[in-house]
Order: structure tokens, then C-alpha cells, then sequence
């Protein structure tokens, strides 16, 4: 059991209760978590009327088949949605459980939105935010080079950082919170280190490693390297490195004040593994930082506390680990949505 001074700030005290609420969540049934966030849901719910949404598929489908990046999100579907709602789409955001958001005519088709043309939407939104069309996500390392698990797996462009970019994100974490309260679930492919980050926890180098294996492995092998018979002696013919590291997208990054300039030895060996995997975890901190404060714009914090990373991505993408669907969070009750089955590589040696 837990005690808190209550003569101490307040912000002390939430910090205390937020450290009990993490540790004791993974006991408390789903049932009880479930019931808890309907009933915060309809206490929060701003949603009171239908918005329309004007979508030009044959715009969006035309310009994906140019090869071009959609930096500034005007041609997509996720652009479009973005560019119509603006700033203000909390407020279509915040509904109750099992309603969409908005309304969604296809112009020069003819659908009428039933609830199936909202969630057809979704999911395209959802395939170019996996494509190259939008600057948001790229693919994993392991994707890009076929190696390791996880290998179906997006990341963070560590290079989207322009203000427009930032906003991006921040509406992204807007429709992963109505994704949650509306459950029309997002077909996100993203590693743990994705959501343990959204969450608030400390991603692991194990987590990394299902992001890039092979850098993971030149860390171990740099690490082992007296294991193996090398010394300082012969480190000078087997790397010239400095302390950088290599991002996501392939560009550099000093991992310590004047990196650039800093050889890799054998006596520093282990101190550059340990900060190539601090800022390889910590590479999309800023674009996480404005997902989270979209995410809580239409979510309550409560919420978020309550969940392990694991369960936050199954509540966002509805994602089945096995076959017990009985036992399986808030993808019991689909309604007649698509399940994803997560589908896991083993890990391959080289």
C-alpha cells in the first residue's frame, strides 16, 4: 500500500500517485478499465453535432502515382481531413464510444457515409501514412534492409521537424485518441519503442533492436570486442568511427558536445554504445512530444495512465497477438470492424 504526505506540493503528490496508479494498473481486470474509461468518455464528450468532410480520392490517388512527397498535406486524404478541421478538431474528436467523428462525402462518387465510408477513409489515411506519399513515417531500418524482427514495422522520419510537419503529428495524435473513443481503429504498423515512448516509459536496447538490428549488433560486437582477444593495441585497423550516430533516415548526429571530433576507441567503446542507444531511442523525442499532446487534447490523462504501452497500441489499432480473441481488450466487441492479425519474423542470424 501506498502513503502520501500531503503536506507536500502538489505536484509532488500527483507524481507519487502517478507512480502507485503505473504500478498497481497491470492488476486491475480490463473489465474494471473498460467500464472506467465509457463512463470518463461521456463525461468528456464535446461532440454534439455532424461535421461534413469533403474528400477528393481521385486527387489524392492521382498524385500518389507521381512519386512526389506531400509536404505540405494539400493532395492526400490525411491532408485534406487535417487542412478542413484545422486546430479546432478536438471538437469533433471527443465523442462516445462506437460514433465517428465526422461525416465523409466522397466528391464525384456518390457514397452516402453509414459509418463504412468514415471507416474506409480512415483506412486510407492510415496506407499513406505507411507510404511514401506524406514525410511522416519511413520504414524501419530492419524494413528498408529485411533483417531481424518486426520487419513490416514504420518509424518517425526523424527529419519532419518543420512547424507544419510538428502540427502533422500533433492532429496524428488527435485521431489516435478518437481511434480509441470511437473504436474505428488506426491500421498503424509501429514498433514498442513507438508506444512506450507515447506512453511515457523508457524504451529498452531491445526495443531498438526490433527497430535496427544491425546496429544493435555492431554495438555488441563493439562492446565485446576484449571478449574476443582485441585489445587497444589492434583497435586502430578495425574502425575510424567517431561519436555519431546514425539516424532512421540516414542522417548524423553527435551523440555527445563535439562528437564529430571524438574518435571511437577501445576505452571509449562502451560509453559511444551507450549513447548511440539513447539517441537512437530518443531520435523523434520532439515528434512523440507533439503525437502525446494531440493524443491528450482528445483523451484524458487518466486514460493513458492506466494502460501499459501494449494495451495502448491494441486500443489504437485493435491489433490481435493470438487467437484468443475472448481475451483480447477492446477488440472483443468489433461490430463488424476488420481484425489485423500481428504477424512476428523470426529473427534471422547473419
Amino acid at each position: 500500500l501506498y502513503s502520501v504526505d500531503i503536506s507536500r506540493s502538489a505536484n509532488q503528490v500527483y507524481n507519487v500517485l502517478k507512480e502507485a496508479i503505473n504500478k498497481v494498473t497491470q492488476y486491475i481486470f480490463w473489465e474494471s478499465k473498460r467500464e472506467f474509461f465509457q463512463k470518463t468518455f461521456e463525461l468528456d464528450t464535446t461532440n454534439t453535432s455532424d461535421v461534413g468532410i469533403n474528400i477528393y480520392r481521385l486527387v489524392a490517388h492521382e498524385f500518389s502515382q507521381t512519386g512526389k512527397v506531400d509536404t505540405s498535406a494539400k493532395k492526400t486524404i490525411f491532408g485534406q481531413i487535417y487542412h478542413q478541421l484545422g486546430d479546432n478538431y478536438p471538437d469533433f474528436f471527443k465523442t462516445e464510444m462506437d460514433n465517428k467523428s465526422f461525416d465523409v462525402k466522397f466528391i464525384g462518387e456518390g457514397a452516402v457515409d453509414g459509418g463504412g465510408v468514415f471507416r474506409e477513409t480512415i483506412a486510407q489515411l492510415c496506407e499513406e501514412l505507411q507510404s511514401h506519399v506524406l514525410p511522416l513515417f519511413i520504414k524501419t531500418p530492419n524494413n528498408k534492409n529485411n533483417v531481424g524482427n518486426y520487419r513490416e514495422k514504420w518509424t518517425i522520419n526523424p527529419a519532419a521537424t518543420s512547424h507544419l510537419h510538428l502540427k502533422f503529428f500533433e492532429f496524428l495524435g488527435g485521431l489516435m485518441g478518437q481511434a480509441i473513443r470511437s473504436r474505428n481503429y488506426l491500421e498503424l504498423s509501429l514498433p514498442n519503442l513507438f508506444w512506450k515512448l507515447l506512453k511515457g516509459q523508457e524504451p529498452n536496447s531491445q526495443d531498438l533492436e526490433e527497430v535496427d538490428r544491425l546496429q544493435m549488433k555492431h554495438l555488441d560486437d563493439l562492446v565485446a570486442m576484449d571478449q574476443k582477444g582485441i585489445d587497444n593495441f589492434d583497435w586502430v585497423s578495425i574502425t575510424e568511427e567517431k561519436f555519431v550516430a546514425i539516424l532512421s533516415d540516414g542522417s548524423e548526429k553527435e551523440i555527445k558536445q563535439g562528437g564529430r571530433e571524438i574518435h571511437l576507441s577501445f576505452s571509449n567503446r562502451k560509453e559511444y554504445a551507450e549513447l548511440v542507444i539513447k539517441t537512437r531511442i530518443h531520435e523523434a523525442q520532439l515528434q512523440i512530444n507533439h503525437i502525446r499532446k494531440g493524443f491528450l487534447r482528445v483523451v484524458p490523462e487518466c486514460i493513458l495512465e492506466m494502460v501499459n504501452h501494449e494495451e495502448l497500441e491494441r486500443m489504437v489499432c485493435c491489433l490481435l497477438y493470438t487467437s484468443d480473441a475472448a481475451d483480447d481488450l477492446l477488440c472483443v466487441d468489433l461490430g463488424g470492424r476488420r481484425i489485423i492479425k500481428k504477424k512476428k519474423l523470426q529473427d534471422r542470424k547473419f
